[in-house]
């Protein structure tokens, strides 16, 4: 009677915590992973849906044409187990990194870390690392299926380089007028594991990164393995599955950027200012339970941007 009590015990803890598990995970309403239909970074020819429509050919979306066996496959546009590019600390990385695209870096009179030799982000320096591998197929110049090891996989419709909003193309200077600074040391003396280290001693008290937060996810990377806390696009974004919700407001942008509600099926071919296809959220390493991608988006910058007592950020 004692062992059937323990057991009944043991069960009844069991199901509690399993139950806990499935409702936290209800609450923060991760969004679907790089292998399952929906996420963006999958590339492959199998499935996906777009909003309450079941689609399998290449509409309005990067992916791989059906007729290619090797499309068919969801890590290899990224990854690969053998003969893998191993530079910039890449995982088994399956693509080359371009040697003709040199981008202009964010800068400002008020960007500090570019009078900080420390920083490395002088004139010249290149995203390196983390930005460097997401930049191999954002660069606006690369065909998506131009794998490093085997034949390049054929992709659907001619969909095959990323254009819009998440094009880093040189040609458009976003690297330059419209995007956050990437590749730079924020902290020296870096323990990678604590997320600890010292911040430049010229930057305020203001600006400052909190390791192992409420928003724990969002985090540096010892890039070039001298115990140097890197800022990426990693530190931010998440490739493999995004954090936030797919925004309750069903909101979109459309090709120029402008907010609207997203299209309930997709279109082909697509007016950039009447069609609605981009989701907002962005692959937040952080989501707040409850809230939407627009308000992750605060909350992610908070970890490093502190804000002053009047509710305006103070910058570097």
């Amino acid at each position: 009677m004692n062992c059937f009590r323990k057991t009944f015990a043991v069960l009844t803890v069991a199901f509690s915590l399993l139950i806990l598990f499935v409702f936290r995970d209800r609450a923060v309403a991760k969004g679907p992973l790089v292998s399952e239909i929906g996420n963006k970074h999958n590339l492959s020819s199998i499935g996906r849906t777009v909003g309450s429509t079941v689609i399998t050919s290449n509409i309005n979306l990067y992916q791989a044409d059906p007729a290619d066996a090797r499309g068919k496959q969801i890590c290899i546009f990224c990854h690969t187990p053998h003969s893998a590019n191993v530079a910039e600390q890449a995982p088994l990385w399956n693509r080359a990194f371009s040697s003709v695209v040199t981008f202009q870096r964010y800068t400002s009179t008020t960007l500090r870390i570019r009078h900080i030799t420390e920083a490395q982000y002088g004139d010249g320096a290149q995203p390196n690392g983390a930005s460097k591998l997401c930049l191999s197929c954002h660069d606006g110049v690369s065909r998506l299926g131009a794998v490093y090891t085997g034949p390049e996989i054929t992709m659907a419709a001619g969909r095959d380089v990323i254009t819009g909003l998440a094009s880093f193309n040189p040609s458009t200077n976003k690297m330059l007028t419209g995007h956050h600074p990437v590749s730079f040391v924020y902290m020296t003396g870096f323990n990678v594991t604590a997320q600890t280290g010292s911040i430049h001693s010229t930057l305020p008290a203001s600006y400052r990164f909190v390791p192992l937060s409420s928003a724990g996810t969002v985090k540096l990377f010892d890039t070039d393995r001298k115990n140097n806390g890197w800022m990426q696009c990693t530190t931010c974004h998440n490739p493999h599955q995004n954090q936030s919700e797919d925004n309750g407001a069903n909101a979109c942008y459309n090709s120029v950027g402008t907010l609207g509600t997203c299209d309930a099926v997709p279109c082909s071919p697509c007016d950039p200012l009447t069609n609605f296809n981009r989701k907002v959220a962005p692959f937040w390493t952080y989501h707040g339970s409850g809230t939407t991608a627009t308000q992750d988006t605060g909350t992610v910058c908070k970890v490093c941007h502190a804000l002053g007592s009047s509710g305006g950020p103070k910058w570097p």
